[in-house]
C-alpha cells in the first residue's frame, strides 16, 4: 500500500473541486501541496540525486489526483530547489532559502522560457545587467521576452523564483544565466515584477499560469548563481544551467504512468459494474465480458505496469550515467514512450465509459487534459525526439543495448534505424529542407520504437508475467499494424488473434491486476461502485421533489 493512501482519504484530498470556484481551486491546491510536501519531507539530496524516495514522491498517485499540485510541485522541487541545490557546496548562504522551501515556508517557481522565443530559449532577452555597486537589474526589454506559463502571480504562500537572464557587463553579452529572485509575500508582487495571470487551460486542473514581466528589478550581488565571467562555450554553460530540466524530463514520464493506473482502474471497475440486458438470455451481463470492452481496458493495465518497469530501469540508467547527453537520452526516450501511450490510452479508456467518462469528477477525461500539458512541459516530446533521434542517426549516442535481440520489438526498432540510416545517406547534410521534409517525421516514431523495446526488457528483466508483457506487445501491434505485418510477417488477422488471445489470458486475473496498480484510494470517480454513484447522485443540485 502507497505510503499517502491514508493522506488521499482525508477531508482536504475528498473535496470535490469542480464545485468550488477558480480562487477557491487555486487555494485548495495550495493546502494539498503542503500536505504532500510534509508527508514527503524530502531533502535537497533526494532531489539533486534523483534517489528512490524522489521517484517514489514522483510516483505517487496522489499527485494526479489533481494535477494542479503535481504541477507546482514539480516546478518547486525540480525545478527550484533542484537548481539551488547545485550551488549549496559553494554558497553555504543559500541553505536557509533550500530549507524554507523544502518546508514549503516558501514556494519555488522557475523563469526560464519566454513567449517569443518557446523551444528557442538560449535566444532569451530578459537581460541581468551588472552595476557598478556589484548588484544586478533584472529587465524585459520587450513584450515577448515575458516569462512564459509558470504560476508567478500571489497565491498566499511567498515564492521565490530561478530566472534565467542574459548577463551584460559593460556592455558584453556573457550569455544565459542564473538568478535567484524574490517574486511575492503571498500578497503583493515585489517591486518592479509584474505578473499577468492567463486563462485557464481548457478541461485541465487549474493552475494560475502567467506572464511575468520584469522592470528594471534591482537585485542584490548574491542573486547571481555561479560566475561573472563569460564562458568558453555559451551553448555548454546554457545546458549545464538549465540541466535540471532534464531531470524533470523524466519525472514528467511518471505522471503519465499514475494517470494511466487511475484510468485504467476506473474504466475497469465501471465496466465490472455497468450491465446490459443480453439478447440472448434475457439476462444482465458485464461490459467486461465483451471483448471490445476487456481489451482495451486489459491492454490500459499491461502497458502500465510495463511502463512502471520501465521507469525504475529509466531511473537507475539516467542516475547511473555520467554524460550529461546520455542522460537526457534516457529521460527523452522514457517520456516520450509514456506520454503518447498515456495521451491514447486515457482517451480511450474515457470513451469506454460512455458519456460518464467525459465528466470531471469521473477523473479520466481531465488526467487526459492535464497530460497534455506534462507532454509539452519540460521538453516537448516531439522536439526532444527530433534532437535525440538526430543524434541517433548522427552516431553521437546510441540506444542501450538489448538482452532479448530476437523480440518483435527489438526487430522493428532496428529496422526503422536502418531504413532511416539509408535515407540519411542519401543527403550531403541533414540540416536543409529536403533532409528535413524525409526524416523529421519519422523522428518520435523512431523515439517511440527504441522505448517500447526497452520498456519490454525492462518487463522482461524484472519478471513480469509473460500474460502482462504479451498483452503489452499486442497493444504494440495495434500502434503500427503495417509493420508487423509487411515486415514482423505477422498478418492482420493474426495481429487480431494475438490481441484477443492475450486479453482472454489476463481477464481471469483481473482482480491480481487490479490490486497490483494500487491505487484504490485515489480513483474517487462516482463510476467505481453502485455505492459512490448513490452517494454522488444525491449530493447533486435538486429542483423540484427529490423524491422518486
Amino acid at each position: 500500500m502507497r505510503s499517502t493512501s491514508q493522506l488521499a482519504t482525508t477531508t482536504l484530498w475528498q473535496i470535490r473541486s469542480e464545485n468550488l470556484s477558480f480562487e477557491e481551486r487555486v487555494k485548495l491546491t495550495y493546502e494539498r501541496c503542503k500536505s504532500v510536501v510534509q508527508h514527503f519531507n524530502l531533502t535537497a539530496e533526494d532531489v539533486l540525486n534523483v534517489t528512490p524516495r524522489y521517484w517514489e514522491f514522483h510516483n505517487d498517485p496522489i499527485l494526479v489526483m489533481d494535477f494542479s499540485v503535481g504541477t507546482i510541485l514539480t516546478i518547486h522541487y525540480n525545478l527550484c530547489i533542484g537548481t539551488l541545490a547545485m550551488y549549496l557546496d559553494h554558497r553555504p548562504d543559500l541553505k536557509d532559502i533550500v530549507d524554507r522551501l523544502l518546508s514549503f515556508e516558501l514556494n519555488g517557481q522557475y523563469c526560464l522560457t519566454e513567449l517569443g522565443h518557446g523551444l528557442d530559449v538560449i535566444n532569451m532577452e530578459t537581460t541581468a545587467t551588472l552595476l557598478q555597486s556589484g548588484e544586478f537589474e533584472l529587465h524585459t526589454p520587450v513584450a515577448h521576452a515575458a516569462k512564459f506559463m509558470p504560476p508567478t502571480s500571489p497565491s498566499g504562500v511567498p515564492c521565490v523564483s530561478i530566472v534565467h537572464g542574459r548577463l551584460l557587463v559593460r556592455g558584453q553579452d556573457h550569455g544565459p544565466k542564473v538568478f535567484l529572485v524574490n517574486l511575492h509575500d503571498g500578497r503583493n508582487m515585489n517591486e518592479g515584477i509584474i505578473s499577468k495571470v492567463l486563462s485557464p487551460r481548457g478541461g485541465a486542473r487549474p493552475v494560475k499560469h502567467c506572464l511575468t514581466y520584469f522592470k528594471n528589478v534591482h537585485l542584490p550581488s548574491s542573486a547571481l548563481l555561479g560566475s561573472l565571467d563569460r564562458p568558453k562555450n555559451l551553448r555548454t554553460a546554457f545546458f549545464f544551467n538549465i540541466s535540471r530540466v532534464i531531470s524533470g524530463t523524466l519525472s514528467m514520464g511518471t505522471f503519465g504512468i499514475s494517470s494511466m493506473m487511475i484510468s485504467s482502474y476506473i474504466a475497469a471497475k465501471y465496466s465490472l459494474r455497468r450491465r446490459v440486458v443480453d439478447s440472448s438470455t434475457g439476462q444482465p451481463r458485464e461490459i467486461m465480458s465483451f471483448v471490445t470492452q476487456s481489451t482495451p481496458v486489459l491492454a490500459a493495465i499491461a502497458q502500465t505496469l510495463v511502463l512502471a518497469a520501465f521507469g525504475e530501469t529509466s531511473r537507475e540508467k539516467y542516475v547511473n550515467a555520467e554524460d550529461l547527453s546520455v542522460k537526457h537520452f534516457i529521460a527523452a526516450i522514457f517520456k516520450t514512450t509514456v506520454m503518447k501511450l498515456t495521451s491514447t490510452t486515457t482517451l480511450t479508456l474515457g470513451m469506454r465509459c460512455g458519456a460518464q467518462g467525459l465528466s470531471e469528477v469521473n477523473q479520466i477525461s481531465v488526467l487526459n487534459a492535464d497530460m497534455r500539458g506534462a507532454t509539452i512541459a519540460e521538453g516537448d516530446i516531439l522536439a526532444i525526439s527530433i534532437r535525440f533521434a538526430i543524434d541517433v542517426l548522427l552516431g553521437r549516442l546510441s540506444p542501450p543495448p538489448t538482452a532479448y535481440p530476437n523480440s518483435l520489438l527489438h526487430k522493428r526498432e532496428q529496422d526503422l534505424l536502418m531504413v532511416l540510416y539509408t535515407k540519411l545517406a542519401s543527403f550531403p547534410d541533414h540540416r536543409n529542407t529536403p533532409a528535413e521534409r524525409v526524416l523529421l517525421p519519422h523522428c518520435q516514431p523512431l523515439i517511440e520504437a527504441i522505448g517500447l523495446r526497452m520498456a519490454y526488457d525492462a518487463a522482461c528483466e524484472r519478471n513480469l508475467d509473460s500474460a502482462i508483457v504479451d498483452m503489452f506487445v499486442a497493444s504494440a501491434m495495434v500502434a503500427d499494424p503495417a509493420w508487423f505485418s509487411e515486415k514482423g510477417k505477422v498478418s492482420r488477422e493474426k495481429q487480431i488473434e494475438f490481441e484477443v488471445g492475450a486479453a482472454s489470458a489476463l481477464l481471469p486475473q483481473l482482480d491480481q491486476l487490479l490490486e497490483m496498480l494500487d491505487v484504490e484510494p485515489y480513483a474517487v470517480a462516482p463510476i467505481v461502485s453502485n455505492q459512490r454513484w448513490d452517494r454522488y447522485v444525491e449530493s447533486l443540485e435538486t429542483h423540484g421533489d427529490s423524491k422518486l
